[in-house]
């Protein structure tokens, strides 16, 4: 299973001792490390940080696609923090309140 990461460089680094391919950009190269990760790996997470840099569209079809499984964290400072997604599962699982 081929695990990429794109991220600041302090998140990476554990990331990098687990074996995963790390990536990380410089402002003008985000979108060539996003489309490499997806076209190499089976898992991909991108700090939001990052995620924000990608266009929304671009962004929601990954997070749906079926391969690469991709996921939007949090960096490790905790700076920059994924959208909250409770409610539109709850919504999508016919749940909500």
């Amino acid at each position: 299973m081929e695990l990429a990461v794109i991220a600041d460089e302090v998140t990476a680094l554990g990331w990098r001792l687990l074996g995963a391919r790390v990536l990380l950009p410089e402002p003008d190269s985000l979108l060539d490390c996003w489309r490499e990760a997806l076209r190499v790996a089976d898992v991909m997470l991108i700090s939001a940080q990052y995620a924000a840099g990608i266009a929304p569209s671009e962004l929601q079809a990954a997070l749906l696609a079926e391969k690469p499984l991709v996921l939007v964290m949090a960096d490790l400072r905790r700076r920059f923090e994924p959208p909250g997604i409770e409610v539109e599962v709850r919504r999508a699982l016919g749940v909500s309140a």
